[in-house]
Formats: structure tokens, sequence, C-alpha cells
């Protein structure tokens, strides 16, 4: 069974106060976590802010741009929220977008850069944070998670990674990934077990079917135009659906006619609370250690949709 935690980002309806409101109510309720995610927001600093105000859900960012930080900062940054949340905090790493990183001056080279960017990464964060030389020091594990979205990276989760983060990933490619995950750890000569599958599920919860479908539709649009995200779903069985996103061009109503329903309910959650729960358990069923889920609200506000989630999956 896997471990259920939510998801939050700050957003106009998602201030930090209201996010720490929903995370006490979220560990009341028996949720295992609360991870982050980083867009126009500082996901360590809110982590902290968290851990404060709870007292026993882990901590987690969902993810972390590793192009925002010098890697000795993020080790230090890393030991501080260690000690301050009593160990409850896992670090998510993520190389961003090349659209949004390359909106604010960061240009991530060719192909294969961002895969030794994040090599460089982990390997500065293991040789600080596990060789004492963070201050304040490490005592105990902070797991290193990657988000892996192409297979080498899935791959390089395994060879160097505690675990590794799965966004949009139909059951068929969770199944694959499994796999890619221990060809990393058999050349590491790491036991595949030592590696945590995660999943990031984007949930939209409404007993309205069509209207759920609506948002998640333009979501995926939007997430299909990225060339990262685009690749992937095109790997992942979804090659028609993303050459219509990316013919689309700039038409945003012809990429959101380009996605399809079974794109939507492979890769999202998507409908009736009772439906959401089969989807998350479907999901999750190949090997899933961890299963982190974003709620985005259908005909309602956020706090509402929030609630909602917390009673539709609660532990």
């Amino acid at each position: 069974m896997a471990k259920i935690a939510l998801a939050f980002t700050i957003m106009p309806d998602s201030p930090l106060p209201a996010i720490i409101d929903w995370a006490r109510e979220a560990e009341d309720a028996g949720f295992d976590g609360i991870f982050l995610t980083e867009a126009n927001n500082d996901s360590l600093a809110c982590s902290l802010a968290i851990g404060f105000n709870t007292r026993r859900v882990k901590l987690g960012t969902a993810i972390t741009n590793i192009y925002l930080r010098h890697p000795n900062l993020l080790a230090n940054e890393v030991a501080a929220v260690h000690e301050l949340t009593g160990g409850r905090f896992i670090l998510g790493l993520g190389t961003g977008h090349r659209e949004s990183n390359g909106a604010i001056g960061i240009e991530m080279g060719g192909p294969a850069d961002p895969m030794k960017k994040m090599r460089e990464t982990v390997a500065t964060l293991r040789r600080m944070i596990e060789g004492g030389k963070t201050n304040p020091k490490v005592n105990g594990k902070t797991p290193l998670y990657m988000a892996g979205v192409s297979r080498p990276m899935v791959r390089m989760a395994g060879e160097i990674g505690d675990g590794v983060i799965f966004n949009f990933f139909p059951p068929a490619r969770v199944k694959e990934a499994l796999g890619e995950i221990a060809e990393g750890a058999k050349k590491a000569g790491r036991d595949p077990k030592e590696i945590e599958p995660t999943l990031f599920a984007t949930a939209f919860i409404s007993n309205d079917l069509e209207l759920a479908r609506k948002p998640a539709r333009t979501l995926l649009s939007r997430y299909g135009a990225l060339r990262f995200y685009g690749n992937m779903f095109a790997h992942a069985g979804f090659e028609r659906e993303i050459e219509g996103i990316r013919a689309a061009g700039g038409d945003g109503k012809a990429a959101i006619a380009a996605v399809t329903d079974k794109m939507i309910d492979s890769t999202l959650l998507v409908g009736a609370e009772a439906r959401v729960r089969e989807r998350l358990a479907e999901l999750a069923a190949p090997g899933i250690g961890w299963a982190i889920v974003f709620v985005n609200p259908v005909g309602e506000d956020r706090a509402s949709a929030v609630k909602r989630a917390i009673r539709a999956l609660r532990p």
C-alpha cells in the first residue's frame, strides 16, 4: 500500500497560511506527507514553514529546481530544513523546463546537459550532506529523490537516487519505469528496493465527469506542449495527441481538442470521489511507494477542493 501525500503550491487562491492550515488538516486525517511544488515560490522555505506547524507528516519537495541554486547553498538549506523539522524532510530534485528556465535567462545547454547537471548536483549534495560538510551537520538520512520524466533520468535515479518521482505516468509506463530503475541500480551495484518509486498525480474531483475533464484537458494540452513532457507522453502511447498539440502551435483551442479522454483517464485522477480512489489505487498498484496528489478545483474554490480531496483520499 502506497503512502499517501498531498501536494500544494503557492497561488492567489492558496497562500502559504492556507496551505499550512490544509497541511494540519491532512495530518489530522492520517495522511503520510505534504509535498511542495516550486513555481514562483521557494519550495524549501515553504516546507520549513509547514514543518514548524506539523508534528508527524513527512515533508518534501516535488520538485526543487536544481538550476535555481548553487548546490553548495542547496546542501546547507537542506541541512537546515532537516534539522528544524526533526529529520522529516525529503528533497525532490528536478531540472525544470527549458521554456520556464529560458524565460528567466537560464540556458540548459544541449540534450545531455540536464542529465550531467543532475548527476553533478546529486554528487555535491552527497559529498556535503553525508560527508558532514554542511552547517548544521545532518544527523541521520536526508533522502534525495529525482524527477524522472525521461527514460535516461529514471535509470540514473536507479544509479544515484533514493527515490524517483513520476508525473503523468499511466500504469503501463509505471511498470516500464520500475524496470528502468532496476537497470540503473544494477549498473551501480545497488538493490533496486533501495530506490522508492513515487507517483505525482493531479486530481480533478467532481461527480460530473465531463465537467472534471474540461480543466484536465486544458492542463494536459499545456504540459503536452512542453518539450520534456511532450516527449514523455508520446513515448507513453500518446503520439497522436502530442502531434496534435504541437501542430496547434499557439492555437489553444486546437491544442485542447487534441487531448483525448483516454489520455486524461490514463494520466490523471478525474471524476467522483470513488472513481478517483479507484484510479489512484490502479496507478499505485505496480509498486509505488509514495502517491502524491495535487488537487485542482472543479466548479468550486480551491479550499473546498482540498477538503474534498482530504475526504476522498484519507488513508
